[in-house]
């Protein structure tokens, strides 16, 4: 008697996480396939070293930008859909919704036309976001939640790890800079970002990892800065999400993270480079930049919350 209730409940929770998975993955997917078509139109091969102008470039990475954050937050609205806060799940979905369509004018602002392939695709992937729009706004809150909003200290203590994060990659950068072969430099100071993110969670992390990285690029005129919000923000949330939780699953949340980071670039890296010199640059930021950075980060903060008890209840 009570099988049909517990059916259409467990269906309707798999529509809410579901929906906003899948219009994600659409328009990612349609993003990787619409740049691998324009660089065959151009005659490169991301299996070879890419020569594209430097508006070129910016119009790559953008675009790839667009659709992978389109990606991420689709999976993020669904992770908060399971977890039961409908309400983060919409803002999440609807992030992914606005990026999705922005970047259905990247190519047209530079003067070239989208395929059917690629329009038809990401309209799949606008719809189905749209849809679970609806079903995500519908659904009960299960779990109370604060809101987007940081409280005073959260917002000090962004803005306190976002410039030390900042003074950490300009001092390595001034001291011993290690060039990349796509244009960045080797640094550790992503230690902040996972020390940040295991002390005070998921918000505090995310937003000193985008916050500080961002104030760098600016200050030395990265013009592709607009992937560090994607690659640095996954950086700190991830981690973040362990924050009460225990140590293993802390190392795997950082680990994650640095791949995260790491694979960011390296995807966009391939399209605007060409695999040979993006994986290059991969295994710089994968195993020397993250990894020691993962390594320097558990280290303070075991000693951190051994000398201040109260953060481990925080």
């Amino acid at each position: 008697m009570t099988k049909a209730p517990i059916t259409v409940q467990t269906q309707r929770s798999g529509l809410r996480l579901g929906l906003p998975v899948c219009g994600g993955v659409v328009v990612g997917a349609s993003s990787i396939a619409e740049t691998m078509r324009l660089l065959s139109v151009l005659g490169q091969s991301v299996f070879q070293p890419i020569l594209l102008s430097d508006p070129q470039k910016i119009m790559v990475s953008l675009y790839l930008f667009l659709g992978l954050s389109a990606l991420a937050l689709g999976v993020a609205a669904g992770y908060a859909a399971w977890k039961g806060f409908a309400g983060g799940g919409v803002l999440m979905d609807g992030s992914s919704l606005a990026l999705s369509l922005l970047s259905l004018v990247v190519f047209p602002a530079y003067g070239l036309e989208s395929s059917v392939m690629s329009l038809t695709l990401t309209g799949l992937g606008i719809i189905l976001l749209l849809v679970a729009g609806v079903v995500l706004w519908r659904a009960p809150q299960k779990v109370s939640a604060r809101g987007p909003t940081l409280r005073s200290i959260e917002v000090a203590t962004v803005a306190v790890f976002s410039a030390l994060y900042a003074v950490m990659i300009l001092f390595t950068y001034q001291v011993y800079p290690v060039p990349s072969p796509t244009g960045g430099f080797l640094h550790f100071g992503d230690f902040v970002v996972f020390v940040a993110a295991l002390l005070f969670g998921y918000r505090v992390g995310g937003l000193v990892g985008v916050a500080g990285a961002l104030v760098v690029d600016f200050y030395l005129g990265y013009p592709r800065w607009y992937v560090t919000i994607l690659a640095h923000g996954l950086e700190g949330v991830i981690p973040g999400l362990t924050s009460k939780r225990g140590v293993p699953l802390q190392i795997v949340a950082c680990v994650i993270g640095g791949f995260l980071m790491a694979s960011t670039y390296f995807f966009v890296n391939i399209f605007i480079k060409g695999y040979p010199v993006a994986v290059i640059s991969y295994a710089q930021d994968l195993f020397g930049q993250a990894g020691i950075s993962i390594v320097i980060g558990l280290l303070i903060t075991r000693v951190v919350k051994r000398a201040l008890p109260q953060l481990r209840r925080a």
